[in-house]
């Protein structure tokens, strides 16, 4: 018992030096041993800023104004590009289809069909990549692009 004595009396001076203001030392009255042990542990945290009893349900989104909403543009209608581009993706991306195709359904199909097919995929081919940009412009802005 002389153990726990003497820790209390360790625990007293620690709290009288810590709690001294110019007044002087906290009363004996108002020690921290006199209060239950939940109290105490609250009294310690109850002065500090991150110490709340709210939890994450309180939380409410800030509220957005209702006027200023984003609408985008409307997308041009599906077939409004340029004709001959549209024309060079379908060969490009149609003839080895047809191809495969040929080959499965009708495997006796006449050369000049399968070279005017193969023909038809290099046009096609040829005409996307001659549209490619021939170069870099490295001083139009700062290389951002969408």
């Amino acid at each position: 018992m002389t153990e726990r004595n003497n820790d209390d009396a360790v625990w007293r001076d620690l709290v009288s030096r810590l709690t001294e203001d110019e007044t002087g030392p906290e009363p004996e009255s108002a020690a921290p041993q006199e209060l239950p042990a939940a109290e105490r542990v609250r009294r310690i945290f109850e002065g500090q800023p991150h110490f709340t009893t709210s939890g994450p349900r309180d939380y409410a989104p800030p509220e957005e104004p209702t006027d200023e909403k984003y609408v985008p543009d409307d997308l041009p209608p599906l077939g409004s590009g340029e004709p001959l581009v549209v024309l060079a993706w379908l060969a490009a991306a149609g003839g080895p289809l047809v191809l495969l195709l040929l080959a499965i359904l009708w495997p006796a199909a006449p050369l000049a069909v399968t070279l005017g097919i193969i023909v038809a995929f290099l046009a096609g081919v040829g005409y996307l990549l001659s549209r490619l940009p021939k170069g870099r412009d490295y001083f139009r802005g700062d290389g951002a692009e969408v």
